[in-house]
């Protein structure tokens, strides 16, 4: 993959909303942000430029505290049933990820530590994502679920969040 300005996206909640959300197949939505996360980790790793990596960094940031929030509010909620175990154990990974972070939101790039902690917070994103799509997606396929009542309610907390960012971007505060 190019490692470019213009492999990254400059806003990745555009990215992550930009065709109507799949309220029939919500695991598509998910599995879109996953392809996202993937892409954006592979510019950060990839890269020896300093803006490349600002850039997928910021962006990284943002689309996994949104994606999480998403997974853990209106997701696993609903799908708990499937397989409870594994999804308690997506929540403690997402624990392990959410502490990680909230110490990097409040870290400048240029501090010592932030290059090896975005290192580990990828790593344990990237094997939670291969985690869902291999184990999880699939029994939730076989469970026979309706999912649009999911989709939609994922739809709407998506459209909040997207919405509550923008106001604070427009604020100038920054999540």
């Amino acid at each position: 993959m190019a490692t470019t300005e213009d492999s990254i996206n400059p806003d990745p909640i555009r990215s992550i909303s930009h065709e109507a959300f799949p309220v029939d197949n919500p695991v598509q939505a998910l599995l879109q942000d996953h392809e996202l996360v993937r892409r954006l980790a592979d510019s950060y790793m990839n890269s020896d430029s300093m803006e490349v990596k600002k850039q997928a960094a910021t962006q990284l940031l943002q689309a996994i505290h949104m994606h999480s929030r998403l997974e853990e509010s209106a997701f696993y909620p609903n799908v708990r049933e499937v397989a409870p175990d594994i999804i308690g154990h997506f929540e403690h990974d997402h624990l392990k990820v959410d502490e990680l972070l909230a110490t990097l939101q409040g870290m400048a790039m240029d501090e010592a530590r932030f290059e090896p902690m975005m290192r580990e917070m990828l790593a344990a994103v990237l094997s939670h994502v291969q985690e869902e799509e291999n184990d999880f997606f699939p029994k939730l396929q076989q469970a026979n679920i309706d999912m649009t009542p999911i989709g939609l309610e994922m739809q709407a907390f998506e459209a909040n969040m997207v919405h509550l960012q923008a106001q604070m971007s427009d604020q100038g505060i920054r999540r």
